[in-house]
């Protein structure tokens, strides 16, 4: 396929993840801005928990549970809202609920979303390199195969879809990314990785896109120059949107980090630390509910990063509280209050603190600089040892002067100051237990908390840019503009000038921000994609043979997979069942007689018994090479070309299939 020929899965899959989220939303009563951003991570809360609903209700996972559990929920929010909406409609006595924005903010919303959309959907089209080609990386055998698996067993239920296996009903992984990624195929008809890859585009372009801009607008305002500002700079740090296609690969965590720029900017509503206007309280507190659930079926791990990024808006708002008690404009019982329930949340917040993490098994990673090397990364936005992005990090640096200059947005700083804390904690401090207090979260994992650190970067450095505009305007307005000939003077401080020139500062800025960083980001991505002789997952003589299973393998075939070596992917690529479906499936006592005794075919009666309890007369082959350089027991190439009772079916290269004709 070509790009172009994926333009209708693309718009499909934007349809998947915006439709439903956009309908509970303006049910709920959100508009403007707030309604656009929230609407995917409510869209991801409906589809999340609709998977697990239908499995509980034995019902087939499809669009049908979508729509079907999106009525029930627009239905419930206007029953419950409908009351209230009487009475306010009754107050207003004819006057507009609500102001439509002019002319001017919605064009500067329009080109702002408009910018890094079309640089990141290119950007993307040459990370992935074609519309078929997969990520080669380790994760990436269970998150194809997981789609697979929703589309064969209409099964996408979270709570069982970690195992991989119909018979085991109790295996939890956040499934949200999947269960959005099965629709698309389903709805579309595309290959996996197709569908998979549209999805991706739809949620770095897109969802990153407007979510950032909600975040940036509650701290700088609804202003012309902070969209277009926000649009200039979304597509211009490394460490995200780019590192997560790039590393794993955390399709669940990209798709969670996409998202979170809303939920921080809802709480800033809800705290009332916004800048106005903004959605009430109230409706920001149930959007937040509304879309917990979706965030934490994307990844656990960044609900909680949630969490602890929201104790910076938290203190802000008590110590606002307090300060407005002390100068009589706040009743002391409310201060009381806000004290009250900031100590209750740090109290939760402990609580799953030790409860929602990884074991410390699997929390292996280890720091990989010193903390100065850590600090200065996560001033610089240049982390894991990338590129630092120059102009969003000195913009994001003079957004750090303005906070403390005109005393406001501490809020936003000390969430960011808390991603550059964990950051430097997990990849300098010594490996002990006070890292993995802190970390082990994250599965003490680098690249996990520096692709976070964007999500504050980003609007300090809007900050900067804006400020720094605002300072040139208020320049050419006062005595620098009053000096020289009376014509240039009229013309530097007519409007038209300020329009050019602000209009020339935001191409600089759009050009500037794609430099050397991005470009090093995209091509470390993009070569993870490449589909070659040498992949380090599945090689192109392989995927040829993977491309040809139906001509040999019936449908109810299964497969004797190494799966990392690539030939697990025979499940996602060739709907052809195998025997272990991801790379850390472990195997049960068949499967391991089979790939530690299958050399004595022939000779041990027990290998032909264990093949025919498991059912796989079918073997791929694809050598030694595995991906991260694992190791597992599974007969070389050389004993299966020699071994009686194996017939050769397909070759590619050095890729075979054989079929087991000694225990038929």
């Amino acid at each position: 396929m070509t790009w172009l020929q994926t333009i209708p899965t693309i718009i499909v899959a934007a349809l998947i993840v915006f439709i439903p989220g956009a309908l509970l939303g303006r049910c709920l009563g959100a508009r403007g801005l707030a309604w656009v951003a929230t609407a995917a991570p409510l869209s991801v809360s409906l589809v999340s928990v609709g998977a697990i609903a239908a499995q509980k209700l034995h019902v087939g996972w499809s669009l049908a549970p979508v729509v079907g559990i999106t009525f029930v929920a627009c239905a419930a929010a206007v029953a419950v809202r409908l009351p209230g909406l009487m009475r306010r409609r009754k107050d207003a006595q004819g006057r507009p609920p609500w102001t439509r924005p002019g002319r001017p903010l919605v064009l500067a919303v329009a080109a702002g979303f408009a910018v890094p959309v079309l640089i990141l959907f290119i950007r993307f089209s040459k990370i992935f390199v074609s519309p078929e080609n997969i990520s080669q990386t380790y994760d990436n055998v269970f998150h194809l195969n997981a789609i697979r698996f929703i589309l064969n067993t209409g099964n996408g239920s979270s709570l069982s879809i970690g195992a991989l296996n119909p018979s085991v009903t109790a295996s939890f992984y956040p499934a949200a990314w999947h269960d959005l990624a099965s629709l698309v195929v389903g709805a579309t008809g595309v290959p996996i990785p197709v569908g998979v890859n549209a999805l991706n585009m739809v949620l770095g372009a897109l969802v990153w896109t407007a979510s950032s801009m909600y975040l940036a607008s509650r701290l700088l305002g609804s202003r012309p120059a902070v969209f277009l500002a926000t649009g200039a700079l979304a597509a211009g740090f490394n460490a995200f949107p780019y590192l997560l296609v790039e590393f794993g690969v955390l399709y669940p965590n990209f798709l969670a980090i996409a998202l979170l720029p809303a939920f921080v900017g809802l709480g800033a509503d809800m705290l009332k630390l916004s800048v106005s206007p903004r959605p009430r309280p109230g409706l920001a507190a149930i959007l937040i509910g509304a879309g917990l659930p979706g965030l934490a079926l994307a990844h656990p791990s960044v609900l909680m990063a949630l969490g602890i990024f929201a104790l910076a808006p938290l203190l802000a708002w008590l110590v606002v509280t307090v300060q407005g008690a002390v100068a009589g404009r706040v009743a002391w019982r409310w201060a009381g209050g806000a004290a009250a329930l900031s100590i209750a949340y740090i109290v939760l917040l402990n609580y799953l603190w030790g409860v929602i993490r990884p074991s410390k098994a699997a929390s292996f990673w280890k720091p990989f600089q010193t903390v100065p090397q850590a600090v200065g990364e996560a001033l610089t936005n240049g982390t894991i040892g990338r590129p630092m992005p120059w102009l969003a990090a000195l913009l994001m640096l003079v957004g750090v002067y303005v906070v403390f200059r005109q005393r406001r947005g501490y809020w936003a700083l000390g969430a960011y100051s808390i991603s550059a804390f964990l950051f430097v904690v997990v990849s300098g401090f010594k490996q002990n237990d006070l890292r993995n207090f802190f970390t082990g979260v994250w599965y003490n994992d680098s690249y996990r908390l520096a692709a976070m650190i964007p999500v504050f970067a980003l609007p300090l450095a809007v900050m900067g840019a804006v400020s720094l505009v605002d300072l040139a305007m208020k320049m050419t307005g006062g005595r620098a503009a009053t000096q020289g000939p009376p014509a240039l003077v009229a013309l530097v401080r007519s409007r038209k000038a300020g329009m050019i020139f602000g209009a020339a500062a935001w191409i600089a800025l759009i050009v500037l921000a794609q430099g050397f960083a991005v470009a090093t980001a995209q091509g470390r991505a993009r070569a993870t994609y490449d589909l070659t002789a040498h992949s380090p997952l599945l090689t192109v003589d392989e995927h040829a043979i993977l491309m040809r299973l139906d001509a040999h393998v019936p449908k109810d075939g299964v497969i004797i997979d190494n799966a990392a070596t690539g030939s697990a992917l025979a499940y996602a690529l060739a709907d052809r069942q195998v025997l272990i479906p991801a790379v850390g499936t472990t195997p049960n006592v068949d499967d391991s007689i089979v790939f530690g005794y299958l050399p004595g075919l022939g000779k041990n009666p027990a290998i032909c018994d264990a093949v025919k309890r498991l059912r796989s007369f079918y073997l791929l082959d694809f050598g030694a090479q595995e991906v991260n350089d694992m190791v597992h027991v599974f007969p070389s190439s050389a004993t299966l070309a020699t071994l009686p009772g194996l017939k050769l079916l397909d070759q590619e290269g050095s890729a075979k299939l054989y079929q087991i004709t000694a225990c038929e």
